[in-house]
């Protein structure tokens, strides 16, 4: 049987040789004496290959050796200090080393114990999270100077009397450049706050294994979303100077709506009157009122238009309504089709700026966007959409007459 002093030091051998931290231990002339398998592995050595060496060998920052040395002297222990060692191949390791002098019973020591963690995956991650950093204030920087741009565009257009619902597609496109860069921007300070609280419990001695598989499993997603929305941001901006809006809108005065629909749709008629499709004006009262006549033929305009593209098919047939009426104080338009309808997927993003279903057949996604803006905007409306797939779309438009 093994005596109490025996079990004692098996079981702080079973300790040592188990640890997941790097042990070993040097005299006082700074020889090897011990190493466990953990401190091998990291250095890339055998046993044998490192016992009796000098642990100057390995070091990559020799004079930190003697601000340890001198503190261990001083106080017995040295903790929390950060290093370089060298591998066997040649490689370095940062590492984060615990100091601590072995003192006999005449108060003499006769080794140091230093258990060491590698910190070289920690460093990388730092470093690759600086990177990341560094690149989304670059992109950040490029993107407040397009959407500068944009705006500068935006003013020069409407004091030339072109393109005077610019206001609202450029506030569309800010709107959605800020959504994949607000993202970005939390995804990066999450990620920072998250290595900032790991390294905190790195120097506490309370970081399990757990929690840093979590977080490089966190920086990896965080990562990817930077990516995916970074990308998402450029994609808004090179489509939107792609896109040329020719648009004008007029001075305020007084129509017959009844008559201007008609008129519209007489102007309008060359462009489906080859189709299977007919549009029907059906408002038979009188009703007088100032408006924008321009908006009103840019907004029953690229409503067909849209009907035409997305909802018949070439040999389709079909009928468009168009319905106007005034309830108290407000004009009532109702725009509808017969066609294929919208998918509740994606009937709320049909009013969103670049949105659209043909992108490969030429389709802009500005055409129900400058619809919207121009209700909502020019004139003061709002407008709602209701579809059920195979049965058609509706479109109910109600503008003040007072706006």
């Amino acid at each position: 049987m093994l005596d109490a002093s025996d079990s004692q030091q098996t079981y702080l051998n079973q300790i040592l040789e188990n640890s997941p931290d790097g042990i070993f231990t040097i005299n006082n002339e700074l020889s090897i004496k011990y190493v466990n398998p953990t401190f091998c592995r990291i250095l890339g050595f055998q046993p044998e290959e490192l016992i009796g060496t000098q642990i100057t060998e390995y070091l990559g920052d020799l004079n930190i050796l003697n601000v340890c040395m001198a503190e261990v002297e001083s106080h017995g222990h040295c903790y929390d200090q950060e290093t370089i060692f060298k591998r066997k191949d040649g490689s370095i390791v940062h590492i984060s080393k615990n100091v601590q002098a072995i003192i006999d019973e005449q108060g003499n020591c006769t080794e140091i114990l230093i258990s060491i963690r590698d910190l070289t995956d920690l460093h990388q991650l730092n470093k690759d999270l600086a990177e990341s950093k560094i690149e989304l204030e670059s992109n950040n920087k490029n993107l407040e100077n397009i959407i500068s741009d944009l705006r500068n565009t935006q003013q020069q257009l409407i004091e030339s009397e072109k393109l005077a619902s610019l206001g609202g597609l450029v506030a569309g496109i800010a709107h959605e450049i800020n959504t994949p860069l607000g993202i970005s921007l939390t995804s990066a300070t999450s990620m920072h706050e998250e290595l900032d609280l790991l390294q905190k419990k790195f120097k506490d001695h309370t970081l399990k294994k757990t929690e840093l598989e979590s977080f490089f499993s966190q920086a990896n997603q965080a990562c990817t979303i930077l990516n995916t929305n970074l990308h998402r941001a450029s994609d808004l901006v090179r489509s939107f100077k792609q896109v040329a809006v020719d648009q004008t809108i007029d001075e305020i005065r007084n129509i017959d709506l009844c008559e201007y629909l008609d008129e519209v749709l007489i102007s309008i008629g060359p462009s489906f009157k080859h189709s299977n499709v007919d549009v029907i004006s059906e408002c038979n009262e009188r009703i007088n009122f100032k408006t924008h006549p321009g908006a009103l033929y840019q907004i029953i305009s690229n409503l067909t238009i849209n009907s035409m593209n997305h909802a018949y098919d070439s040999e389709s047939i079909g009928t468009i309504h168009i319905k106007a009426h005034q309830e108290k104080e407000n004009i009532v338009i109702e725009y509808s089709d017969d066609g294929k309808g919208i998918s509740k997927k994606i009937l709320k993003d049909i009013f969103t700026p670049f949105f659209t279903t043909a992108r490969g057949s030429g389709g802009s996604g500005l055409g129900l966007s400058i619809v919207y803006n121009l209700v909502t905007g020019t004139l003061k409306g709002n407008i709602k959409v209701e579809s059920i797939e195979g049965k058609g779309t509706q479109f109910k438009i109600v503008i003040p007459i007072n706006s």
